[in-house]
């Protein structure tokens, strides 16, 4: 029998010096089901801006105010989306920025950024809430190498929720030269382009020039022969890869491939990004891409 679960977020918010118990979002879900309850096997981390795992209770986002750098987390409302009045509310109209983006998969893979000077900012859009980085130097760490988040430098799916911009950028993952687990959306020439593995292989990219500054959802999926993009669950790209694996043992970062690209901060914005060590069968992504065209109404 399905269970109601109580979500209840109690965070403690560093102010002025003083540790303060905030209790927000107290209220019953009214969701019996989110799109990864069943859907945790080979998982390597769950961002999002909405509640995606029925058993996850903590904040989905901590935001930094820039008028007095406060900090704060917020959790889920009632509609399961982060609780935007009350980031408004909180904010009283300054700018806030990302300081962490919670991992719901139950891993604790929190993506982080301690530095002000590079946290993306957050923009508390009532139909997309989402975060885009500067171009120049912000982004956001996770602690786990990219040859633990994929199956060692090979096979991988990355699905997110995400807005496309042009810029000769770097939107997530790791780089070092030629060896790269990364994408570019878009790069300067309006293609997007996917490397998960030694550059440049002959299929790795497609035209997206269309999409620019419109959300949509992309898959991005490397088997143990091939590479895939897939845009609001059709397949775009899907063609051999033949140039090695990635071997560098970065830690991946989202807005910024982390690596030697000091030049290729991105302006991507995101919403949700999803990340699983293997190639996930069709039933996995074709249900997550569907939920999510269909909650974000993509």
């Amino acid at each position: 029998m399905k269970k109601i679960v109580l979500y209840i977020c109690i965070a403690l918010v560093m102010y002025e010096g003083n540790t303060q118990i905030a209790y927000y979002n107290q209220f019953p879900t009214l969701n019996l089901h989110h799109v990864l309850d069943d859907k945790l096997d080979n998982i390597s981390f769950a961002f999002s801006m909405r509640l995606v795992h029925s058993d996850y209770t903590g904040p989905l986002v901590r935001l930094r105010r820039v008028s007095d750098n406060a900090e704060q987390d917020f959790c889920a409302g009632q509609n399961d989306i982060v609780d935007i009045d009350l980031i408004n509310t909180w904010r009283g109209g300054a700018n806030v920025f990302v300081v962490t983006w919670y991992d719901q998969s139950g891993l604790g893979r929190n993506a982080t950024q301690t530095d002000t000077n590079r946290q993306p900012r957050f923009f508390p859009d009532v139909t997309i809430p989402h975060f885009q980085g500067d171009g120049t130097n912000d982004f956001l760490i996770i602690g786990t190498s990219i040859q633990v988040l994929t199956n060692n430098g090979v096979n991988g799916t990355v699905l997110g929720v995400m807005r496309a911009t042009t810029k000769s950028q770097h939107s997530f993952g790791v780089l070092t030269n030629r060896d790269r687990w990364s994408t570019h959306i878009n790069w300067s020439d309006n293609r997007m382009y996917f490397d998960p593995g030694i550059c440049c292989n002959s299929s790795r990219s497609i035209a997206n020039g269309a999409r620019v500054n419109v959300w949509d959802h992309y898959s991005f999926m490397k088997t143990d022969t091939n590479v895939i993009i897939r845009v609001k669950g059709v397949e775009l790209l899907n063609g051999a890869h033949t140039t090695g694996r990635c071997t560098v043992n970065t830690n991946f970062s989202i807005c910024w491939a982390n690596g030697n690209g000091v030049n290729n901060f991105s302006t991507t914005s995101f919403s949700e990004l999803i990340m699983y060590n293997t190639h996930i069968s069709a039933t996995f992504y074709e249900g997550i891409e569907d939920n999510a065209v269909e909650f974000w109404g993509l």
